[in-house]
């Protein structure tokens, strides 16, 4: 190993740990901002290592919720690749948007992470790029149903507005909300509703 790789290895673990840590102090004093010196703390770092990757802490909260939304999109492709049928392909990947908020773990995380976003004038410029990626799965089984990139929008808007509505009032949906869901979008996309 070259001292480099070693090197570039120690860096990307050094911010993996000042990203998780950032996400465990804001659960901690959520709604209040968190402070750098106790994110530090807790990822046995130091402010010299925090400013060496981070500007600001507006910018590492968009990292966290780099972080959270690349998580999400593996969940929902390991989801997506075990159907053959686009249908159900979007059915899988709306009720993977609102496991965020039914799982109380990732509410608690989830809102935490909102909440700090909230308060960053860049919060809506880095959501639409930060969920790109969770946008773009839904482009191919759209697609193969006939329908246009907006119809893709739309059922995008309908799940993550749905998700952000529990995340806002701090609930979690029951399964007949998430199937709700799930039909609607597919019949929005004139699709029978697909039925486990």
């Amino acid at each position: 190993m070259t001292a480099r790789s070693a090197s570039d290895e120690g860096a990307v673990g050094e911010v993996e740990r000042i990203v998780g840590a950032a996400v465990e102090v804001m659960q901690r004093v959520a709604p209040a901002t968190p402070r750098v010196s106790d994110i530090v703390a807790a990822a046995n770092s130091s402010n010299k290592a925090f400013y060496r990757y981070f500007a600001s802490k507006d910018e590492l909260f968009v990292a966290v919720m780099e972080r959270g939304v690349a998580l999400t999109v593996a969940s929902l492709q390991r989801q997506m690749a075990k159907e053959s049928d686009p249908a159900r392909k979007i059915a899988r990947w709306v009720e993977g948007v609102l496991e965020q908020v039914a799982d109380p773990n990732l509410l608690s995380t989830s809102r935490a992470t909102t909440a700090q976003m909230s308060a960053s004038a860049n919060r809506s410029v880095a959501n639409s790029e930060i969920m790109a990626p969770m946008r773009d799965l839904l482009a191919e089984p759209v697609a193969a149903l006939g329908r246009s990139p907006a119809d893709a929008e739309l059922v995008f808007q309908c799940a993550t507005g749905t998700m952000r509505r529990y995340f806002g009032a701090g609930q979690r949906p029951e399964p007949r909300d998430i199937e709700h869901v799930v039909n609607f979008c597919l019949r929005g996309l004139g699709v029978h509703p697909v039925r486990e």
